[in-house]
């Protein structure tokens, strides 16, 4: 019976009952590792994100402020979505349809559509990129959620062709101005 089990040898490492000094320096807080900054007091990490969050709670919220599209101007919720499909207008054409609903808030707040029939996941997500950074510089009207949701022929679109469709259907929805989006000549 000893024979079908045989345990495995288990070799015994030698470690010293010492435990050996750290060869690698100490890290300190950033206030005691610059000593020559003493004379310059610096928030806590916890009183500057509150004076963050004061500062930003009076400034209006734009899509140009930083390079991407922030959370308050995005259709995150499934009811919010369900509620653009259910309740919206609709516009569309070869490349793109775009629902919207008004809302009662002072900014547009945009939601993208692209389903599997696009592609795999790495066109999918060019195809949501393109169309998030084409509708965040367009100077839209205030008031509406907006949902963009891409056809198939959207995954061969480079990001002008996009563009221009979005400019296209925004414009037909009465969101933008008539010379919203387009290049001067």
């Amino acid at each position: 019976m000893s024979d079908n089990f045989r345990r495995p040898l288990v070799a015994q490492a030698h470690l010293p009952t010492k435990e050996a000094p750290s060869l690698a320096p100490s890290r300190l807080h950033e206030t005691q590792q610059h000593q020559e900054r003493q004379g310059r007091t610096q928030a806590s990490h916890a009183e500057g994100q509150v004076a963050a969050r004061r500062l930003s709670g009076a400034r209006a919220i734009h899509a140009h402020a930083g390079t991407s599209m922030r959370k308050e101007l995005r259709l995150r919720r499934r009811k919010d979505f369900d509620a653009v499909f259910r309740q919206g207008r609709s516009w569309h054409n070869e490349l793109l349809v775009l629902r919207t609903i008004p809302n009662a808030l002072d900014h547009n707040r945009y939601g993208f559509v692209t389903g599997r029939r696009l592609g795999k996941a790495v066109v999918r997500n060019r195809v949501r990129r393109r169309l998030r950074e084409s509708i965040r510089v367009l100077p839209a009207s205030p008031g509406w959620d907006v949902v963009v949701s891409a056809k198939t022929r959207a995954a061969e679109a480079d990001f002008h062709e996009l563009n221009r469709a979005a400019v296209d259907l925004l414009t037909r929805a009465g969101i933008l101005g008539e010379n919203a989006g387009r290049e001067p000549a």
